[in-house]
């Protein structure tokens, strides 16, 4: 089978959609399969085809649509610069993966519900879509909007277009998709909430290959504290929705009772320095290390005594899994698809969102309790190492693919399947264009304008119809 994990993000980021992607990649592989990856790369503005050479430059076609966008004549684009910004970004991701091609796969996996929609909408020969929802887009949105604007309530941020227009975006993701695949129950019930179209929606939990961690975890320790001193850990980005602040936080109230600890934070963002002053205010400088990115975390694990995943909104990171694999029972925030990760007091421990006194108790208890920490975290070993395998994730999937398949050759012989026609054939704007048409009129025989005439369906066009937001 010839396989193409495709997402509208960066490629080998540090983040969770990375780790799934290369690990499920590899394991399908092994099996004989094709796979291929497509996704962007930031620092040279390009999407491209990993591991073969492959990659289509991005700027061009931006610099193009960008003075055609105009608000004079597409105003819907312009009520907020975040929505400019990611149609803008659609429409570029759009014509880059026409341009690499869609048609020698038999199976396209999205990894997002942009690049879901995207594919769907690119689509000249309709193709099994089988698309995995890593978190929820509007709801991360809005911690985005948070962590830049402190005092912004959920309520009325919903109130805002751009709260509008990501909602619309996951769900024409979901309609465009013949099966969605998700980690855990949390966001299958936000999938459930849009029109799914009649796609199946399957359950299956995030794997990881227990041997490879093992052998990772058996290297030299990339961290090394003083003797004495239990180590608390966090592992990951350093962004506001990680929430690396209501830990710092709680260990400011920790101090006053216990001084045995100090805390590594591994990961890098835009609020280093932030959370950096966060701990010098609160008088824990000396306590608080900052390593930046880490690439062996399962041999940091093992200095590690407690770990701590307090974000305030997270699906099934593969840290706690990493966690428990460290035999560490980890402390987890309680929202979003955390709380699915953990037995309560037996595997982890779940504390209330954003609640820093509640999780300095949680650790403050486990920091004082050397049989609670052994027992849980024996507990989470065998846990994981049962219930979260690399080859039972891949297994399921293969089995969705195969679905998206079967489902795809009984919908072939008519055309008026609902998602196709909420995906590829969209209503056309007035005003609205080819891409091609803009480059041939600025440079006739363009080659990018031929490619994306080669590439693109005949009725595409932009701005889409189909994301017209009201202000």
């Amino acid at each position: 089978m010839k396989i193409l994990l495709v997402t509208y993000w960066g490629l080998t980021n540090m983040g969770g959609i990375w780790t799934y992607m290369k690990q499920l990649a590899d394991k399908l592989s092994e099996q004989g399969h094709e796979v291929t990856l497509m996704g962007s790369r930031a620092e040279d503005h390009t999407l491209y085809l990993l591991d073969q050479g492959i990659s289509f430059d991005k700027k061009v076609l931006y610099n193009s649509l960008l003075p055609q966008l105009d608000i004079s004549r597409f105003p819907h684009l312009h009520l907020e610069h975040g929505i400019f910004s990611f149609e803008l970004g659609r429409y570029v991701f759009e014509g880059g993966a026409a341009v690499l091609g869609l048609e020698k796969y038999d199976v396209i996996h999205a990894q997002d519900p942009i690049s879901a929609y995207a594919i769907r909408r690119i689509m000249k020969v309709r193709k099994p879509l089988v698309a995995s929802f890593h978190g929820a887009l509007a709801y991360e949105s809005y911690f985005e909007y948070k962590g830049i604007e402190p005092e912004l309530t959920r309520k009325e941020y919903e109130k805002r277009a751009i709260w509008r227009y990501f909602r619309r975006l996951e769900g024409m993701g979901v309609q465009s998709s013949d099966l969605i695949l998700v980690s855990s129950n949390w966001i299958g019930q936000l999938v459930n909430r849009e029109d799914a179209g009649g796609a199946a929606i399957h359950t299956l939990p995030y794997g990881m290959d227990v041997k490879q961690y093992d052998a990772k975890a058996a290297m030299p320790a990339p961290l090394k504290f003083a003797d004495g001193l239990k180590v608390i850990m966090y592992a990951g980005r350093l962004e506001y929705i990680k929430g690396v602040h209501v830990l710092i936080g709680a260990l400011g109230i920790l101090q006053h009772s216990r001084r045995d600890w100090v805390c590594a934070i591994a990961g890098i963002g835009s609020l280093t320095e932030e959370l950096q002053e966060q701990a010098r205010v609160l008088g824990i400088q000396e306590r608080v290390f900052f390593t930046g990115k880490i690439d062996n975390i399962p041999a940091a694990l093992t200095a590690a005594d407690i770990y701590v995943q307090p974000s305030l909104q997270d699906t099934q990171p593969f840290s706690v899994t990493e966690a428990q694999l460290a035999g560490i029972a980890p402390i987890v925030a309680g929202t979003a698809g955390m709380p699915e990760m953990v037995q309560q007091g037996e595997t982890g421990f779940v504390v209330p969102p954003e609640d820093c006194a509640a999780l300095a108790k949680q650790l403050e208890q486990l920091l004082g309790d050397d049989g609670l920490r052994v027992r849980t975290g024996k507990q989470a070993r065998s846990w994981a190492a049962q219930n979260r395998s690399l080859d039972g994730m891949a297994a399921g999937t293969l089995m969705a693919y195969h679905e998206a398949a079967a489902l795809h050759q009984r919908r072939r012989s008519y055309s008026a399947d609902r998602s196709c026609r909420k995906g590829a054939v969209s209503p056309r704007l007035p005003d609205a264009f080819h891409p091609a048409d803009v480059l041939e009129l600025m440079i006739p025989g363009n080659p990018l304008a031929l490619a994306l005439r080669e590439g693109l369906p005949q009725k595409y066009s932009i701005p889409d119809a189909r994301m017209v937001i009201d202000g």
